[in-house]
């Protein structure tokens, strides 16, 4: 105990009596211990005798990995008080030290946070568990929106590529459609892939060799790197080669015991998934197959709805003395089919009538509603002599008596008329009644266009005993009279108004002598905006 003497004798009683382990270090040589107490060896597992006199070095010899050096090292260049927290080399058990530099020797109290420890360890592994628990359901909520908003197949193929791309880093991937009837793994590729990727990986037998097809029949998801695709598919190894191919993972998709399609994704570096991205994957494929079948069924009723509607509309108009008639239906984009039709009738007193009409909504019913109201139409027309406002006052009380559910629709009716006296000037009247659709646009044979609009009013499905009223103009000879649905005009940034005036713009080309193709130009120059577009272009030729 002599080196304990240079310590202050009462500083050696006081130390005996507090709860941390107290050491005395001489700062200059070769940190000896000068002093320890009870609770300090207690602590260090060591007896008194042990510890005083020795360097500390030789006490714990492992003493620099474990930065407990280091940190005695500052007390030699600061008399501040330097702290640390660490493992005693050799000892499980963790403290917190404070220790500071006076007169050439160094103070340091220390006491044990093992169990302090073990719940911040706890606490943070909690916390990470936690995080990566947050991270995965907000990566499957990202999957989730991804696939919801899809309608079609190729807006679910790009989905499942931007999400293989942006959720896991995969150099490129694929959503491929099972064909049973052909016999054959469809990929409609979206996104960019290695040059020939798309003529030899876009149609593949079922039957033939591949991760894809195997993982179809067995019904199991694969992960191959490069070494087992190439010990397994030797004969596709030029393709592995070609497309630097170094990690593949092939899903099958399974609905009703049936397999739909194949998940792809494929890596340029060798990597190892682990089970979380793995069960991330899975809940892809799944949400991808959910996906994959709304959008078939989808494009089915898509498919349906439009025959439905290429049945109802007239297809081959009528073309009256000194009138030219033509038609176009152009179909939105997607899923959307729509309620536009247009019409042209004969009637009995010679009288020609048209129509142009558009159902709300853009399912299967607004197809077959439209249906019902051009049928009604027309057998009311020739019904009786009706002029176009009372068409539409009868044709509101037959869509009141379709049931209960309403029926909503914008509609315009107009007849061509001329009276006896305005023979001689070949000069005829267009009268209309509007039912809140857009306004009819009169091009004359110089290209000056005019909107025939009136006063608004209530459209078709909003009540019997609606007042319609009638409207006149004239038509000269060599002008040509528009009738359109509102997806021609309305666009989605822009009012009705500005789209009316793009039309009256641009309307001129209906003047071009060949009337299929000025209305193809101004189909053209104004396009669509993800709505059906129902046109109806009626010519007034000079009569002889």
């Amino acid at each position: 105990m002599a080196a304990g003497a240079a310590v202050d004798p009462l500083l050696l009683r006081a130390w005996q009596e507090v709860s941390e382990g107290i050491v005395v270090l001489d700062a200059e040589h070769r940190w000896q211990v000068l002093h320890v107490n009870a609770t300090g060896a207690r602590l260090l597992e060591l007896p008194v005798e042990d510890v005083v006199g020795r360097p500390f070095a030789d006490l714990f010899p492992d003493a620099g990995g474990a930065g407990w050096r280091a940190a005695l090292a500052r007390t030699r260049e600061t008399e501040d008080l330097v702290t640390w927290t660490g493992q005693v080399p050799g000892r499980e058990r963790w403290f917190t030290a404070r220790a500071q530099r006076v007169d050439g020797k160094v103070l340091c109290a220390f006491r044990d946070v093992t169990d302090q420890h073990r719940v911040e360890a706890e606490r943070d592994e909690l916390l990470r568990t936690t995080q990566e628990g947050l991270e995965h359901t907000r990566r499957l909520l990202r999957l989730s929106q991804a696939l919801t908003a899809t309608e079609t197949l190729q807006d679910v193929a790009d989905a499942v590529v931007d999400v293989a791309r942006r959720e896991f880093g995969a150099a490129y991937a694929a959503l491929s459609v099972v064909d049973h009837e052909r016999g054959l793994l469809r990929t409609p590729f979206s996104g960019e892939y290695a040059e020939g990727a798309v003529e030899q990986w876009s149609d593949l037998p079922l039957d033939g060799p591949g991760p894809g097809t195997l993982a179809l029949r067995t019904g199991r998801p694969r992960f191959d790197d490069a070494a087992t695709l190439h010990a397994e598919f030797p004969e596709l190894a030029h393709r592995w080669r070609a497309a630097d191919v170094r990690y593949v993972v092939t899903v099958p998709l399974f609905a009703r015991d049936a397999s739909v399609g194949l998940l792809t994704m494929v890596w340029h570096e060798d990597l190892s998934l682990d089970e979380n991205e793995r069960a991330l994957l899975v809940a892809l494929a799944t949400g991808a197959t959910q996906a994959l079948q709304r959008a078939q069924l989808l494009a089915e009723r898509t498919r349906t709805a439009r025959t439905l509607q290429r049945a109802m509309l007239t297809r081959s108009l009528p073309q009256p003395d000194h009138l030219e008639v033509i038609a176009r239906y152009v179909a939105a984009g997607g899923a959307q089919v729509g309620g536009d039709w247009y019409d042209v009738v004969l009637l009995p007193t010679g009288s020609t009538l048209t129509v142009i009409g558009d159902v709300a909504g853009h399912d299967v019913r607004a197809a077959a509603a439209m249906g019902q109201l051009r049928i009604a139409l027309r057998a009311l027309a020739v019904d009786r002599d009706d002029g176009p406002a009372a068409l539409l006052t009868r044709l509101e009380g037959v869509v009141t008596s379709l049931g209960d559910e309403q029926l909503l629709a914008s509609c315009l009716v107009g007849r061509v008329e001329q009276r006896r006296d305005d023979l001689d000037r070949s000069l005829r009247w267009f009268r209309w009644a509007n039912a809140g659709h857009p306004p009819p646009l009169l091009v004359q044979a110089d290209g000056r266009t005019r909107l025939l609009t009136s006063p608004p009013e209530l459209i078709v499905g909003t009540g019997a005993g609606l007042e319609r009223t009638d409207h006149l103009a004239p038509v000269p000879a060599g002008s040509t009279l528009l009738l359109y649905t509102d997806g021609l005009v309305e666009r989605r940034r822009g009012d009705l108004d500005a789209g009316l005036q793009r039309l009256r713009a641009v309307g001129g080309v209906l003047a071009h002598p060949d009337l299929a193709t000025g209305l193809d130009a101004l189909l053209a120059e104004l396009g669509t905006d993800g709505d059906d577009v129902a046109v109806l272009a009626v010519r007034f030729h000079p009569q002889d």
